[in-house]
This record gives structure tokens, sequence and C-alpha cells, in this order.
């Protein structure tokens, strides 16, 4: 199942803009009728509202020069580890061994 993320990504701003100030219409009306009793349409004001924080979060993107990657890229990126760098150059304290008498006085 495609994330709903992925229908507003091709977007620009102005698109974006024009869908938000759609879906606040929509939410004002599902919130009135809900309140009036005339509907129990909970999970379509529930969608309408994230629809709406995610179409934010892009417009935010935008303004901010920032272009999220695909979900799977992302993965990609974060299952990657760095390599871990030896805490002494000469080997002498791997692994949380004491440092020998001999490699001390050679330090001072």
């Amino acid at each position: 199942m495609a994330s709903r993320m992925d229908d507003f990504r091709p977007m620009n701003v102005n698109e974006l803009e024009i869908q938000a100030h759609e879906l606040g219409e929509q939410i004002f009306r599902l919130r009135f009728q809900l309140t009036t009793g005339q509907s129990e349409s909970v999970k379509k004001l529930r969608e309408a509202r994230r629809d709406l924080a995610r179409i934010k979060t892009l417009v935010r993107q935008h303004e901010l020069g920032i272009h999220a990657a695909a979900p799977k890229e992302a993965e990609a990126a974060h299952s990657k580890k760095p390599k871990k760098a030896a805490s002494d150059k000469r080997g002498a304290k791997k692994h949380g061994a004491k440092e020998s008498k001999e490699a001390k006085d050679s330090k001072e």
C-alpha cells in the first residue's frame, strides 16, 4: 500500500496550498456535521486532519529547501552503519584492555 504522502509529493507549493485550503474547509464542514449530529464520519475527519498535516509538512519542506527522500531510500541510508574507529592508533587499548606499563612510559 502506497502512503498518502506519495499522493502529495509531486505537487508544487501552489497546488499544496490550494489542497490545504480545501481540506481546511472540509474539516470545518465535517466538524460542523459531527456537532449537529448530521453525520458520524469520525474516520473522514481524522483522515482529513492527517492529510492536512502531511500537506503542511511538505509545504514547510519546500520552504526550507528540504527534498525528502523516498521512504525506501531513507531506510537504506539509515541502515548503513559507520565503521568504528580504533580508540588508540597503536592498538594498545583495544576492547577495553588495560594499557601496559611500557606503553604508559613511552607516552611520557
